[in-house]
């Protein structure tokens, strides 16, 4: 796992690089802050329809990109969320039992987007690597845990003027729950999908 924060460390390094010599031409490279929602999937699924997940929960975030050639970005994210760690109960609904708080990160690939046309509406797609870092609390117990996420995410430009416009984006971050990471013990967690709609306003450089 540490392998893996190096190397999203390393990618990230190279995302913001890449962005500042891009920033030295027009149009050439973009920063997004944004708000939105996430929408997260259960780390464990029990008997009779119990799980173990994070409520959902409102998150902002910073989306920075740099042109590689027309049409192709190389994109940077990173981004926030707060909610409840929750056991889900048939019935009863979720019953909280602590606090999260995540940190969503990664780099990737766009195809599309403004540097297809600032101005206008320009959809995109992306593709990427990153991590999800989970802080979990509850009354004395603090513990937290990384794993690897994979992204993928499609979204449109509306472009203002040549430097303004506002970014529209449905993302999926798709890992496991790393508890070997939090309590140093080896359980295998489910798949999990958590989906992110946001919107932010972009300014190109």
């Amino acid at each position: 796992m540490r392998s893996v924060v190096r190397f999203a460390a390393v990618l990230a390094a190279i995302s913001t690089t890449a962005v500042t010599v891009a920033a030295q031409t027009r149009n050439g490279a973009s920063l997004t802050p944004y708000a939105g929602y996430l929408v997260t999937g259960a780390w464990y699924k029990g008997p009779l329809g119990t799980n173990l997940s994070t409520s959902n929960s409102p998150m902002v975030g910073l989306q920075g990109s740099a042109r590689v050639v027309h049409g192709l970005s190389l994109v940077g994210n990173v981004a926030y969320a707060s909610g409840d760690l929750q056991v889900g109960v048939p019935i009863i609904g979720g019953v909280t039992i602590g606090s999260a708080k995540t940190w969503l990160y990664d780099v990737g690939l766009e195809l599309g987007g403004a540097n297809a046309g600032a101005v206008g509406v320009a959809p995109f797609v992306q593709g990427g690597v990153g991590g999800m870092t989970s802080h979990i609390t509850k009354s004395v117990l603090n513990v937290h845990a990384t794993n690897l996420a994979y992204t993928g995410a499609i979204g449109v430009d509306v472009g203002f003027t040549r430097s303004l416009g506002l970014r529209i984006q449905a993302k999926d971050w798709i890992g496991r729950f790393n508890s070997d990471d939090a309590i140093g013990v080896h359980v295998k967690s489910d798949l999990t999908h958590n989906f992110a709609l946001s919107a932010g306003m972009r300014v190109a450089f």
